[in-house]
């Protein structure tokens, strides 16, 4: 079995159906901690870890889930620690690592600090620590599953606004034993960045630019061979390594396509799903879901981790208000294994009216920063105002999508979309964040992984 558990027990949506049937069968269950364990997972929306179970019982597993299961949820974490970072350095988070880039007259130094994870067996007393010289760079992206670093830097060229791309291997910092080679150039054009972003995902990764004037660009590379092509549409999101869902317009509407890159060189649109006609004038993009979109790199040293079929997609949507006052702020969520292409011709363009059944749409009327979004949790914060900075606290919400809910009811006025057909039952939870956590200091952003919430804290209160 190779530390698996056998292939007739990796049935958790059967044995769910039957639990829920037959509450014998459940007192059963209870007793027989493989098939406890296997429920347990469905109801977290998990799946088993590539690590075997003669290095870490099910019993151990089943403890450990049962305490994720349990604290996420309620916000409640068990382990914080903080970091001090200068006003001149540039953070992220990546890869389950948290990322520091200084600045040393010509040379620079990049510092890796990875996060705690009870899922890995890896509390802060064990998370690795690596330190690196490198040329000057000021992105960073990292996939520990193919021990893979891709760094960018920015610099002006003869013709315009030039990137290069630096392919690493995490652990040695050389050149990355698969990348077809160590660096990768390109061009970019004239129109001055605002913003860069990458993402690995298998074999391709995207390099997206945010330019002066609203436009956005997008270098979809295959960092194996260095195929690679340009996209010019809002916003884009991996479904998996061959596959983009794309924001663009069409027909004077915007859509979300499906966009296949097997074959960057001849990139195809196999499928389009209409968006509201109110949304024309939005600006609309993904909030990037951060979790693994595929089982084919899960984490080498993790006991369980977040099935991709039970991930959740969100669409922030920004509508400028017809009055002229705030702008009216929506966010569109659904099950991310929805879409699909087709091979029914009549079946490649798919109405609003048609999907919006299997939607939910929540209104945002107060200011938040995120959303931010892993496996099937959806994170915000609320900031106090200026005014109420000294009493008041900022606080953390979790939308979490059990696969498995027990409700059937929406529980908050502010979703004024639940399609009949959606599968996703939101539990929301709100949790004011401790004074002495943020120690009277501004939040000024978050970034949310499979383990951890990194606040990212502002210089002074």
């Amino acid at each position: 079995m190779h530390g698996k558990l056998p292939l007739s027990l990796e049935t958790p949506y059967y044995l769910y159906i039957l639990l829920k049937a037959f509450r014998r069968i459940y007192s059963l269950v209870k007793e027989y901690s493989p098939l406890l364990y296997i429920f347990e997972l469905a109801l977290a929306g998990m799946k088993d870890g590539p690590v075997p179970h003669s290095h870490r019982s099910v019993i151990g597993r089943l403890q450990l889930l049962s305490s994720y299961r349990k604290e996420w949820p309620a916000l409640a974490w068990s382990h914080e620690y903080k970091v001090l970072i200068s006003a001149s350095t540039r953070s992220g988070i990546s890869g389950g690592f948290l990322h520091q880039i200084r600045a040393h007259g010509m040379q620079y130094t990049l510092e890796l600090t990875e996060l705690p994870s009870f899922r890995t067996a890896r509390p802060p007393s064990m998370t690795r620590h690596l330190k690196f010289v490198t040329p000057e760079i000021e992105n960073v992206a990292l996939d520990c599953s193919q021990s893979l670093i891709v760094s960018s830097h920015i610099l002006s060229v003869q013709n315009g606004i030039g990137v290069v791309l630096y392919f690493r291997d995490l652990w040695t910092f050389g050149k990355h034993p698969r990348a077809y080679s160590g660096t990768y150039d390109f061009n970019v054009g004239h129109t001055p960045i605002v913003n860069v972003s990458m993402v690995i995902c298998g074999h391709k990764m995207a390099i997206s630019f945010e330019l002066s004037g609203g436009r956005a660009k997008h270098l979809i590379l295959n960092w194996r061979t260095f195929q690679a092509g340009w996209l010019e549409d809002n916003d884009i999101q991996f479904l998996n390594e061959n596959r983009l869902l794309v924001v663009r317009r069409s027909r004077g509407l915007p859509v979300l396509s499906i966009y296949n890159i097997s074959n960057i060189g001849a990139v195809a649109i196999e499928r389009d799903y209409e968006l509201p006609e109110a949304w024309n004038r939005s600006i609309i993009g993904f909030g990037p879901n951060t979790s693994p979109v595929t089982d084919q790199y899960p984490s080498a040293d993790a006991m369980f981790y977040p099935d991709p079929s039970k991930r959740v997609l969100l669409l922030a949507v920004k509508t400028p208000s017809p009055a002229g006052g705030p702008s009216i702020r929506n966010w569109l969520i659904i099950n991310e294994s929805y879409f699909r292409p087709t091979s029914r011709k009549d079946r490649l363009r798919v109405s609003w009216y048609e999907w919006s059944q299997a939607c939910l749409i929540r209104d945002v009327y107060s200011s938040v920063r995120g959303p931010y979004v892993n496996g099937n949790r959806v994170v915000y914060l609320e900031n106090p105002s200026r005014s109420s900075r000294g009493t008041a606290a900022p606080r953390l919400n979790i939308i979490e999508f059990a696969p498995y809910p027990d409700s059937e009811c929406l529980q908050s006025r502010a979703w004024s979309l639940a399609g009949p057909r959606s599968v996703l039952v939101p539990n929301e939870i709100t949790r004011e964040v401790p004074h002495k956590t943020v120690d009277g200091r501004q939040v000024e952003d978050i970034r949310l992984t499979e383990d951890n919430i990194v606040l990212f804290l502002s210089g002074g209160s």
